[in-house]
């Protein structure tokens, strides 16, 4: 702003220059005009003319002088440097006035048309995590031991409006909400105050969206990771606990192999291994095998066989091993069950969020004086 005063004043120097020529001019002109005041010497040759009705004869040598009033200086000649000076400088303070108002009417102009983009590119990736949710839901509702990941939409977040000033925005709104000026010089001080509180609510409004888009993507964010967390860990430990299965199966089996006590005869012991190796040698076999089917393939069949075993003490381990696996499949579910509730929450959320969305950007679209 400051390099516009140099071309103002120069355009005030060319403006007083001719002002001050012209001054000059004049002066010159009156000078050669005015025939110098020179004491009028006596004579000999000075003829002197008067009237007469008969022409006289002049002495050609004798000289003639002509005397020519002084012209009275001008008012208006003396002032006019000042009046084009004093112009020029009018003249130069409303053209930076009108240079700033322009150039502020331009910036809030451009931060309005940026906030409304930011703003409308925010509806597809929105949609989009919302088919991401939903298709990761169908997926852990399966019940499958593998699932879909799940895509998080980093543009949905705030950090994209980091760098676009609030008072940016709020000046714009309240360009669009105010009167023009001519018919603010008939309003009432309520009224231009209305005005402003309308421009203030769409702005609030407009925060407190982002701010509950941020919050609803850091919450699914945080819900992801926890989910893979206990899935993890839950699963780790179902795994341990199948372990330490797989060892107190072979102790019992040890035990019976050696029995002396003779309490139920090896063909009776014979169906509940038959279904354990049948089982661990399926799991080997299957990498990709879905653990929630151990229950109806395994641990549900082997408590009924060892169910016909309970006068021998020594499957007590076993019985309880396989306890604690129905209780690892049962936090497994708790998890899936917990992620399951939370994604349709937020499903709800972004669903809100399209709303509110589409509502903001119809008071950017309209004239929003009323």
């Amino acid at each position: 702003m400051k390099q516009l005063h140099i071309p103002i004043l120069i355009f005030a120097s060319i403006v007083a220059l001719p002002a001050q020529n012209y001054r000059n001019d004049s002066s010159k002109s009156k000078a050669s005009t005015i025939t110098k005041s020179i004491p009028q010497r006596k004579r000999i040759d000075t003829v002197k003319i008067e009237l007469c009705n008969s022409p006289k004869t002049i002495n050609p040598a004798a000289q003639i002088v002509i005397l020519k009033e002084k012209e009275p200086a001008s008012n208006f000649a003396s002032i006019l440097p000042l009046i084009s000076t004093l112009t020029g400088l009018v003249v130069g303070f409303f053209l930076n006035r009108f240079y700033e108002w322009y150039s502020n009417r331009k910036k809030i102009k451009k931060s309005g048309k940026r906030w409304k983009i930011e703003l409308k590119t925010l509806e597809e990736p929105i949609k989009h995590q919302i088919s991401s949710i939903e298709d990761f839901k169908l997926s852990v509702a399966k019940r499958e031991w593998s699932y879909d990941p799940l895509d998080l939409m980093t543009t949905i977040n705030s950090e994209r409006f980091s760098s676009l000033d609030k008072n940016d925005l709020m000046d714009y709104l309240e360009n669009k909400t105010k009167f023009p000026w001519y018919k603010q010089l008939f309003s009432s001080e309520d009224r231009i105050q209305e005005q402003y509180n309308k421009a203030a609510k769409i702005s609030n409004h407009i925060h407190g969206f982002i701010d509950v888009l941020s919050h609803n993507f850091q919450h699914l964010n945080n819900k992801w990771d926890e989910f893979q967390d206990g899935i993890s860990a839950t699963s780790k430990k179902l795994n341990q606990d199948l372990d330490t299965l797989n060892n107190h199966i072979n102790s019992l089996k040890y035990l019976i192999a050696n029995d002396t006590q003779k309490l139920y005869t090896n063909e009776q012991y014979k169906p509940f291994f038959d279904l354990y190796f049948r089982f661990i040698s399926h799991l080997n076999q299957n990498p990709n095998y879905n653990m929630h089917r151990m229950r109806v393939d395994f641990l549900d069949p082997a408590m009924m066989e060892l169910g016909k075993l309970t006068k021998d003490n020594r499957i007590l381990q076993t019985a309880s091993s396989i306890s604690i696996l129905y209780t690892d499949l049962r936090a497994v579910n708790s998890e899936k069950d917990y992620v399951l509730d939370n994604m349709t929450e937020l499903i709800s959320r972004y669903n809100k969020s399209l709303d509110a969305l589409a509502k903001i950007m119809e008071k950017f679209d309209e004239k929003i004086i009323s």
